[in-house]
């Protein structure tokens, strides 16, 4: 879950005020520049950076019911062609996007902000728009989550790995504790046996 400031939630509760979103592209072209743009009608400044009004819509950043932050889509806009001769010249897929809300009345506090930060995961472009698809890190990297699965009987080890340790003639192994007894290596062994013997749990 993402915690908030107590300031970012009063100023959000105000009738009259409108958020204000502000987006940073990381490392666009390779060599460690970024681009920073405002969802707004003029150039914001913010903890020292400027960022340039530009025409920007994106889907609302949501939590779902797992807690974890769902993919988000960003429309910005291209007649200008700006965005789209980027595209030509550097490849955005992987990319880090940080989105900043703020609020106008609060820009010189550089502390009153959420941020949610997402990598491109994929776009589309026409004359007229880029639409981004933005997702976790994880996603982008097509990471399976979780990393191991918490197993009685079995090593979830590569064998000969760093991990198993086994250095010895042996050219295979079935991965079962008792083939770890027999190599003398059951020291290392990778899976778990306090784990409930009824059932495999997932962590």
């Amino acid at each position: 879950m993402r915690s908030t400031p107590a300031e970012f939630n009063e100023t959000k509760n105000l009738q009259a005020n409108k958020p204000i979103h502000l987006f940073t592209l990381y490392d666009y072209n390779g060599a460690g520049s970024h681009l920073y743009y405002a969802e707004y009608s003029a150039d914001v400044s913010f903890g020292g950076q400027i960022y340039t009004s530009f025409p920007i819509t994106f889907d609302i950043v949501g939590e779902n019911k797992s807690g974890g932050i769902d993919k988000v889509q960003v429309t910005v806009g291209n007649v200008s062609r700006l965005i789209g001769a980027y595209l030509e010249d550097y490849d955005f897929r992987g990319k880090k996007v940080s989105i900043k809300t703020v609020w106008a009345d609060q820009l010189n506090d550089p502390d009153n902000y959420i941020e949610d930060i997402f990598y491109i995961d994929d776009y589309t472009a026409d004359e007229n728009s880029v639409v981004f698809t933005l997702a976790s890190k994880f996603d982008v990297l097509d990471i399976g989550l979780p990393l191991r699965k918490y197993a009685r009987n079995y090593c979830t080890w590569k064998f000969k790995s760093d991990e198993c340790g086994y250095d010895g003639t042996e050219t295979t192994c079935n991965k079962t504790k008792e083939a770890c007894k027999a190599r003398n290596n059951y020291q290392r062994f990778g899976g778990f046996p306090s784990v409930t013997p009824t059932r495999i749990i997932i962590g």
